[in-house]
C-alpha cells in the first residue's frame, strides 16, 4: 500500500516542490495525483508540474476531466465524436507520461452524470470505459464511487452499481477507485463484502465536516477510514491511497500543512498495526 497526495500548483505557492512535500514524505507521502482539465487555465501549469514529478521519480496517478463542459452523458448515442475530443488530449498527456517515465498510472474517471434514466448513463459508462481501454496501453483505468447530486442520476451512487460495471467489462486494467468520503456520503455504515474489496485498486481518503462539506484532511472523525482500510490491508490491496484535498476549502483548517502531515502519519500507523 502507498499513500499519495493530489497534487496542483497552487499547493506550492511561492515555494518549491519539495519544500511542500518534505514534511509529508517524512510522513508516508510516496505518490501523487494529477486532475487534468484541457483547456482550462490551469491546464498547461499541471500538466508540466506532472511532468516534472514524474521526472524526479514519483508514481504518477491521474483523474480524468469531470468538471463541465466535460461529461460523459450522450457518449453512447449521439455525443461520441464530441466526448472523444474533448478527452483525447488528457489521455494523450497521461499515456505520453506512462511511457516516458515508465509508469502504471492509474486514471480515475467519473461514471456519467446527467438528468436521466440510469439505465441510459450505465450504457454511456461502459461504452467511454470500453473507449478508453482501447484508446491507451498503460493507464489502469479506475471507477470512481460517486455521491448523490441534487437533480442528478450519477452511474457509480452505490457499490453494487460500481462493482457490476467493472466485472461486467472485465478488462485486467480495469478497477475501482473506492473514495471513502463519497462512501460515507452515500450513506454506508458497514464495511464493503470481501468482493467489493478486492476489486478496489485505488483510493481517495478525506474526511467530512459536520457540514456534509468533504475533502479535508483527515481531523473531524466523521469518515470512518480507519476501519476501511484495515479491511483493505487485510484483503492484499496494493494500490495507492489519495489524499484528495479541497484546497479552497482547507484554507479554513489552521496548521494545515501540519494537519496533512498528521493525517499521513495516522494512515501509515493504522496500517502498521494491523
Amino acid at each position: 500500500m502507498q499513500f499519495g497526495f493530489g497534487l496542483h500548483p497552487k499547493w506550492l505557492g511561492a515555494g518549491t516542490r519539495e519544500e511542500f512535500l518534505a514534511p509529508l514524505k517524512a510522513a508516508g507521502l510516496s505518490a501523487l495525483e494529477f486532475t487534468l482539465h484541457p483547456g482550462n487555465d490551469e491546464w498547461a501549469g499541471m500538466a508540466a508540474l506532472a511532468e516534472e514529478c514524474a521526472r524526479a521519480g514519483y508514481p504518477c496517478h491521474f483523474h480524468a476531466p469531470y468538471q463541465l463542459p466535460f461529461t460523459l452523458a450522450g457518449f453512447a448515442a449521439t455525443q461520441r465524436a464530441a466526448i472523444q475530443h474533448m478527452y483525447a488530449p488528457a489521455l494523450t498527456v497521461v499515456e505520453r507520461l506512462a511511457a516516458d517515465y515508465h509508469l502504471t498510472p492509474s486514471l480515475i474517471i467519473h461514471g456519467a452524470t446527467a438528468d436521466a434514466p440510469r439505465a441510459e448513463l450505465r450504457r454511456d459508462t461502459d461504452a467511454f470505459l470500453a473507449w478508453v481501454l482501447a484508446e491507451t496501453q498503460h493507464a489502469r483505468l479506475m471507477l470512481e464511487n460517486l455521491p448523490p447530486k441534487p437533480g442528478m442520476t450519477r452511474t457509480g451512487e452505490s457499490r453494487a452499481e460500481t462493482l457490476d460495471v467493472v466485472r461486467a467489462l472485465n478488462h485486467p486494467r480495469l478497477g475501482m477507485c473506492w473514495d471513502l468520503g463519497h462512501d460515507y456520503l452515500l450513506g454506508y455504515t458497514e464495511l464493503p463484502a470481501e468482493d467489493f474489496l478486492r476489486a478496489v485498486r485505488h483510493v481517495h481518503i478525506h474526511d467530512i465536516n459536520d457540514a456534509r462539506e468533504d475533502h479535508f484532511p483527515l481531523i473531524y472523525g466523521n469518515v470512518p477510514w480507519q476501519a476501511d482500510l484495515r479491511a483493505l490491508a487485510r484483503v492484499g490491496f496494493a494500490g495507492t491511497v489519495v489524499m484528495e484535498i479541497n484546497g479552497y476549502r482547507a484554507q479554513r483548517v489552521e496548521r494545515l500543512h501540519e494537519r496533512l502531515a498528521a493525517s499521513f502519519a495516522a494512515m501509515w500507523q493504522v496500517v502498521r498495526d494491523t
